[in-house]
């Protein structure tokens, strides 16, 4: 008996303190949040000592009376909700109740408030007690923290330094301000100014002044809609792109929120525009009805539920490298001769259907047939046969799906970029044809032709996988640890990509079925790679297993680095290139064109002044 007690009020608090503030930045997020909740148009924040000596945020919002501002030190009071009807519709960025009194419990707290009507209040909370006196008859709320953790020394002993603190602050802050671009908000740290927004409601105006105007001008507008949400925000060129995954920012009914399966699907939308290891930068604001959003999850409300989360997903993955890809390099070129479109297609060497087949499959090699006739004009071309004799002219083309008949309904537009000579056997030089641009490109010849083949690829798979029965069928040994992994969902997911299994003993599955374009030197470690990611990523969906088994394709389809290439077979390879939909990067997001402008050249040759 005795031993099971209701806590002290105070412990109780000082205990929900520890979920709600974790450090300076919680406690600059709740009362920020409580200023936006209370209609507040105008925002300063003041952070001193990384948060630890004190905090001040001043607003111009509604205000409280003194009743109001005395019960607000309550935990659970809260004029935010009042029925359980409200809980599953929450429109407000505080909900709880307990930031108030999670603060007032590890701090020293001012509280200076007013509605702008009869007498304003100031409340000076020490140890949770609370003594009121009147104040000016300002409206709005200035809340000071000072001594933050004053009476927990062992968090405030774990709390990093003030360069780490402040990074923190700077980041809540900034995102804040960017679910909020209609009010506007100044932070200082240690009285230095760290940004102002205006309040206009400009997203982009708000980026700019958190970032700075390069980055801002490096944004794509981005917006769509459907029948659950609405997306809006902006889009990181490639060329932004960050090591960190902190710059890919989602907003969820103007809170900053973390949404695993979204913030997936943002980063696999520009995996066809940046190299893996990057992460995109993006700003997006997802707006939902409330009803299917539950926020009610984390102490924090970080992390939220979505119920529609799927569709979402799937519609990010549609629309954005759609809004990316419009602006290429290629747009940057004035192109004055189409008539050159029927002359460059008459070079490309035409193959019947059973010839394209068996190409795909890597059992002939497929060439392009040497133009007759053609004059020679490539002075670096004939450098390197003179000083090199043996190199053949006749080039042989391995695993090439080539162009077929419907190439000359592909080929809308020609190319505005003439190659002009092979570079290390890897890359192709290249100027504007009427050179109006100056200086040269650097194209990739391998990163161009898996484009090119991954474009052409994945428009077979929307129609039809080719698959076959091997020969000799593989057999695949399963780790017993992993057999329950490999799930009939996972198998399902191979499926979709031409790779069907039936058990063949304990632990080991017979591959019964492959696509057709999978070489006999490659087949298994290329099953191996597939199953293990199906096995061993979390994340795992279709989208990823078919996107890498396409790019896979194109890569093995594509011509090699360390291999020659006429001029004409450039031509070939630039106009298709040019009517890709994405001419800028190779599947695995690396860069395919690489421009060194004029004004580049000149200031090398210090020629500026020409």
């Amino acid at each position: 008996m005795g031993k099971v007690q209701v806590l002290d009020t105070k412990l109780a608090n000082m205990i929900a303190a520890g979920e709600v503030v974790e450090r300076p930045s919680s406690v600059l997020k709740e009362l920020v949040e409580n200023s936006i909740d209370a209609h507040s148009k105008n925002v300063s924040v003041y952070v001193y000592d990384a948060g630890r000596k004190r905090i001040v945020v001043e607003d111009d919002g509604d205000g409280m009376d003194r009743i109001d501002a005395l019960t607000s030190l309550k935990r659970h009071a809260t004029s935010k909700i009042s029925s359980a009807f409200d809980l599953f519709r929450i429109k407000t960025l505080g909900f709880r109740g307990e930031a108030l009194p999670s603060i007032a419990s590890v701090s020293k707290m001012k509280i200076t408030t007013s509605t702008g009507e009869g007498v304003g209040t100031e409340l000076i909370v020490i140890n949770e007690e609370a003594t009121a006196n009147d104040a000016p008859l300002r409206k709005g709320t200035i809340i000071e923290v000072e001594e933050l953790f004053y009476n927990t020394p062992a968090r405030l002993k774990f709390l990093k330094t003030d360069y780490t603190e402040n990074a923190n602050n700077i980041e809540v802050m900034s995102r804040i301000a960017m679910a909020h671009p209609e009010v506007s908000i100044k932070f200082f740290i240690d009285d230095r100014k760290q940004f102002a927004t205006t309040g206009r409601g400009d997203l982009l105006e708000v980026i700019a002044s958190i970032y700075g105007y390069s980055v801002a001008k490096s944004m794509v507008p981005f917006s769509f809609e459907a029948v659950d949400f609405k997306v809006s925000g902006f889009l990181g060129k490639p060329d932004i792109a960050k090591a960190s995954r902190y710059y890919t920012i989602t907003l969820l009914n103007g809170r900053n929120v973390y949404m695993p399966k979204v913030q997936k699907a943002i980063t696999d939308a520009y995996s066809d525009f940046i190299a893996p290891s990057k992460y995109p930068f993006v700003v997006l604001n997802f707006e939902v009805d409330f009803a299917l959003v539950d926020v009610n999850v984390h102490p924090a409300k970080r992390e939220v539920r979505f119920s529609k989360e799927e569709e979402l997903r799937l519609a990010l993955l549609e629309h954005i490298p759609n809004a990316l890809r419009p602006k290429t390099i290629f747009d940057e070129i004035e192109v004055k001769k189409e008539k050159k479109v029927k002359e460059e297609i008459e070079h490309v060497t035409l193959f019947s259907e059973d010839e394209l087949n068996e190409a795909s499959r890597g059992n002939v090699a497929v060439k392009f047939k040497e133009p007759e006739n053609v004059e020679n004009n490539n002075v670096f071309e004939d450098l390197f046969e003179e000083e090199v004799p043996s190199v053949k002219k006749e080039i042989v083309r391995e695993n090439i799906i080539e162009e077929t008949k419907e190439i000359k309904e592909e080929v809308k537009k020609v190319s505005p970029i003439k190659p002009l000579a092979q570079l290390n056997k890897t890359y192709i030089i290249g100027e504007d044809y009427d050179n109006s641009q100056g200086g040269f490109y650097l194209i990739d010849q391998h990163a161009a032709m898996e484009r090119i083949n991954y474009e052409y690829f994945t428009k077979l798979y929307d129609k039809k996988i080719t698959t076959m029965h091997p020969l000799f069928p593989e057999v695949i040994n399963i780790r017993p640890s992993d057999v329950k992994l490999f799930t009939e969902e996972k198998r399902e997911m191979l499926k979709a990509i031409g790779l069907e299994f039936e058990p063949f003993g304990l632990n080991a599955y017979k591959v019964t079925t492959i696509p057709t374009w999978i070489q006999k030197d490659d087949e298994k470690e290329y099953i191996d790679e597939l199953v293990n990611m199906a096995l061993h990523e979390d994340k795992l969906d279709e989208f990823k297993l078919r996107k890498h088994a396409i790019a896979t394709m194109a890569c093995k389809a594509s011509l090699k680095a360390n291999m020659n290439c006429t001029m004409e077979e450039a031509k070939v390879l630039l106009n298709r290139l040019f009517n890709c939909e994405n001419p800028h990067n190779c599947p695995h997001g690396r860069p395919i064109i690489i421009k060194f402008s004029k004004y580049e050249l000149e200031k090398l040759f210090k020629r500026t002044g020409l």
